[in-house]
């Protein structure tokens, strides 16, 4: 007669269905803020983002929180992207900073898409630098949105 092992069952059905449980409780989106000097804008802003998921598909976003001296309605942002590996990639992004300017103590947040379906294939560090091709006064942060699909 076949002994049943109900303990080693259990533990055959935790194993396979904890992969699934932990990768839904992964946070479907995460932002990632650098703040910039009051003085204006000029240096690059390094935002440093740990990928986990080497599987996901994600949405990159770029926001930007707009101080009341902003009086720009364009930036073009030379960005570089560093992988755990040490590859790197510079493009650089124009972004059109149309937003209604509203007399309340909430200071603009502009959000425009930068990637989609990007897939970061590398466990560890990556590195988004921002840098404004010419000096910009107003901008109080930059940030970056990276939202699982």
């Amino acid at each position: 007669m076949k002994r049943c092992r109900p303990i080693g069952r259990l533990l055959r059905a935790a194993a396979f269905v904890l992969p699934f449980v932990a990768a839904g409780c992964l946070p479907p989106i995460r932002s990632i803020v650098a703040e910039l000097p009051a003085a204006g804008w000029s240096e690059a802003a390094v935002i440093r983002y740990a990928n986990t998921d080497t599987l996901a598909l994600r949405d990159l976003h770029l926001f930007l929180r707009l101080g009341d001296a902003c009086r720009e309605d364009t930036l073009t942002l030379r960005i570089e992207t560093c992988t755990p590996e040490r590859l790197r990639a510079t493009e650089y992004h124009r972004l059109v900073l149309a937003t209604p300017r509203r007399a309340s103590a909430v200071q603009p947040l502009v959000e425009l898409p930068y990637r989609r379906d990007v897939r970061l294939r590398e466990e560890g560090d990556y590195h988004f630098v921002l840098t404004p091709v010419r000096p910009v006064q107003g901008i109080e942060a930059v940030g970056l949105r990276i939202m699982n699909r």
